[in-house]
């Protein structure tokens, strides 16, 4: 993934998995990578130490957003949330971006309705 950083995982909870951020060059523990349950994503948790460049920055947000994906993936195997739009070729599931089809699970929601869904519950 990077020259300089390496991504080990040290615990599995059942549902998120947590990873230590590590030098390549030396091994030595940059940070963690986890499960933010308030902000539902993974989060980067720098070791207080540490400085940060760009590229390794850049590295760890891909890694995130790489567990992110996948994390969607596994939610959205059996439904998909659609938002309508005139033309159903442009529709597109909100979570793991899916083109919409016939037979996906229910018809496709209203933006309306998804903001007052989203209120409510």
């Amino acid at each position: 993934m990077s020259e300089y950083i390496t991504f080990v995982e040290v615990a599995d909870t059942g549902k998120t998995k947590i990873f230590e951020v590590r030098s390549t060059s030396s091994g030595a523990s940059l940070g963690m990578v986890k499960w933010y349950g308030p902000w539902r994503q993974y989060i980067f948790c720098p070791a207080v130490t540490t400085v940060w460049n760009i590229d390794c920055l850049q590295a760890v947000t891909e890694f995130i957003k790489r567990l992110m994906a996948e994390r969607v993936r596994k939610t959205c195997a059996a439904v998909h949330i659609y938002t309508t739009k005139e033309d159903t070729a442009l529709m597109k599931c909100e979570r793991c971006e899916k083109p919409y089809q016939e037979m996906d699970a229910g018809p496709p929601v209203d933006p309306a309705l998804r903001s007052v869904e989203r209120r409510i519950g």
